[in-house]
């Protein structure tokens, strides 16, 4: 994001000057009153030439380090440590350079009396919207000691998933690599010479044939082209996906991935079960809880159907009624949150739907390897079809030529 210059006015009138990151002036005048400050001017910085989004590419703080100093706030804070002491003595436990200039910083912005959601939102690389937005409804609600143990469990539970994920789609990533290093080594060294032996019996090549000796020719003379290309692309990608545009394409398309997408889709939907029912069950109000959870399940199609839902409750609708219009939202989920609504266990009924979503996702990681072999059999057959087609099917016109 880019950098803002601000001169602003505190609560006893002192002139406050600075810099912070924002997306637009509006965003950044709403963070200077969230501060306790009154801009006067607010105006981007263009003193130096930077590039944002090449920043922090990379740069991500391990999800380890968040959960500890989740579990370690909580603890702190929840045995009366002042909140700057205690960001003190997390600072002092860092286990890397980062994550201790992170906290570093959030420390001096509490000190200097902003929130603690907002200094966390300072630094996306290490906090998402789900963590601050869950952060800022606990300083609302004074229930923060809670909200950091819930956010630890929810963070932990998070990188089980990706860990089972991963162990789950190691075989096929193995299988898929050993098929794109045969095919390299086929085109470098085996298919050249195939195409000088059918170049010297002056015979029409089969259309299978002369694409791979005109695919193995074309990585062979422009091999740095392909690796210019393939970088070119995956950094194309990945700053696409950092804009507004990019961002909704990535989590409409997520959720249609064959496989992937249904796993997807059942986080979402635990993770606004888990969010909306804590924040029900610690007191604030259902239309503050759901502007909440809009910010908070990390997908825009589903955050934007939150939205729709906040807004027809808001307009005197009830919870329930709006979930069963939405395409998102199965029947399962509108019949508990009916039976919620009408006995007034709202946040259990949440719970029970988010620790259902839970098993589920368990078993659609346990069940993931199995899911993925008759795909991983059919593009492996498809690649040695093709080039087992091309390589030996002039064979035969060969055989007939050398007869004669």
């Amino acid at each position: 994001m880019p950098n803002f210059l601000y001169r602003a006015r505190d609560k006893h009138g002192e002139l406050v000057t600075g810099r912070l990151e924002a997306a637009s002036v509006e965003e950044s005048e709403a963070a200077l009153d969230k501060m306790g400050l009154i801009p006067i001017r607010v105006r981007k910085d263009s003193s130096s030439f930077r590039l944002p989004d090449f920043k922090n590419l990379f740069d991500k703080t391990p999800q380890q380090d968040v959960i500890m100093f989740s579990r370690q706030l909580a603890t702190l804070f929840g045995a009366g440590v002042p909140l700057t002491r205690a960001l003190f003595s997390l600072e002092r436990q860092a286990s890397t350079d980062n994550f201790r200039k992170i906290v570093k910083s959030i420390r001096e912005d509490v000190e200097a009396g902003v929130s603690l959601a907002v200094s966390f939102r300072r630094f996306p690389q290490a906090f998402t919207e789900l963590y601050c937005s869950m952060i800022e409804a606990g300083e609302a609600g004074g229930i923060l000691e809670a909200v950091l143990q819930r956010l630890a469990l929810l963070l932990e539970k998070n990188s089980e998933n990706r860990a089972k994920v991963k162990s789950a789609t190691l075989y096929p990533k193995i299988v898929i690599v050993g098929v794109v290093i045969a095919v390299i080594i086929l085109m470098s060294f085996v298919v050249p010479r195939f195409a000088k032996l059918y170049s010297s019996f002056k015979i029409e090549l089969p259309l299978p044939t002369r694409m791979l000796i005109s695919i193995s020719g074309f990585f062979a003379n422009y091999w740095y082209l392909v690796i210019i290309a393939a970088v070119g692309f995956f950094l194309a990608i990945r700053m696409y996906f950092r804009t507004e545009g990019g961002k909704d394409f990535r989590d409409r398309m997520v959720l249609k991935v064959p496989v992937f997408g249904p796993i997807v889709l059942k986080s979402v939907l635990s993770r606004f079960s888990m969010v909306l029912g804590s924040l029900y069950q610690s007191g604030l109000p259902i239309l503050q809880s759901l502007d909440i959870v809009s910010r908070a399940v990390d997908n825009r199609t589903i955050a934007r159907e939150v939205k729709r839902i906040e807004d027809e409750v808001r307009a005197g609708k009830s919870l329930s009624a709006e979930l069963a219009k939405s395409e998102q939202f199965p029947p399962m989920i509108v019949q508990m949150v009916t039976v919620g609504e009408e006995t007034g266990n709202l946040d259990e009924m949440l719970g029970k739907i988010s620790e259902y979503y839970d098993r589920e996702i368990e078993t659609s990681i346990r069940n993931l390897t199995t899911t993925l072999e008759p795909i991983l059999l059919a593009f492996v057959f498809v690649i040695v079809l093709f080039l087992a087609l091309a390589i030996f099917l002039p064979m035969w016109d060969i055989i007939k030529v050398v007869k004669r």
